[in-house]
């Protein structure tokens, strides 16, 4: 991951029954880190989940490091996996069924056969030894605590080596020792 700039314009409305949220966001930066921060419901996942590609914004463009990855006007809208942008999900978005290996190593493939059940790629073990989930690797999501299930989900984001990471609520369930 390379620091670089990200330029964002986006506009989405959403109406439920109970209310109608309208976010209009601009950020424009050439910082290495960039912090949303604001109350909750005030639209950070939303906007993380546009620049991901996990949602559409009706208006607006979106560029990283001088790349289009949305732009309303021009029509352009890159797929999720073509943005290369990984993505820690504020409730980690963990397979269930997957074995903690198996979670991290579907970050490296897409495809209906995604992970393959045994992973051999020693990608994986270093991203397993990395956040000391050795002793885990073989178990399932429900198996483990918060702060695994945590681990295993930034393991599973960085190990593709995406241009930018996005991280939604991250210290939410570490330990202090461990957010170092």
């Amino acid at each position: 991951m390379s620091g670089g700039m990200i330029d964002l314009v986006v506009q989405k409305t959403l109406t439920s029954a109970a209310r109608v949220f309208s976010l209009d966001i601009a950020v424009r930066s050439d910082s290495r880190r960039v912090v949303l921060y604001g109350p909750s419901g005030a639209g950070k996942s939303l906007t993380l989940r546009a620049i991901a590609g996990l949602m559409t914004p009706e208006r607006g463009r979106i560029m990283l490091n001088g790349r289009t990855l949305f732009d309303h006007a021009d029509g352009i809208n890159l797929s999720a996996q073509e943005r290369r942008v990984g993505y820690l999900f504020q409730d980690y978005a963990l397979f269930n069924h997957l074995t903690v290996a198996q979670n991290i190593a579907f970050g490296l493939k897409r495809g209906w056969s995604n992970p393959p059940r045994r992973t051999h790629d020693p990608r994986v073990q270093q991203w397993i030894d990395m956040f000391e989930l050795g002793n885990v690797a073989a178990n399932f999501p429900t198996q483990i605590s918060g702060g695994q299930r945590q681990r295993v989900a930034l393991a599973r984001a960085l190990i593709a080596e995406p241009s930018m990471l996005l991280l939604d609520e991250p210290f939410a369930a570490l330990d202090p020792a461990c957010r170092c």
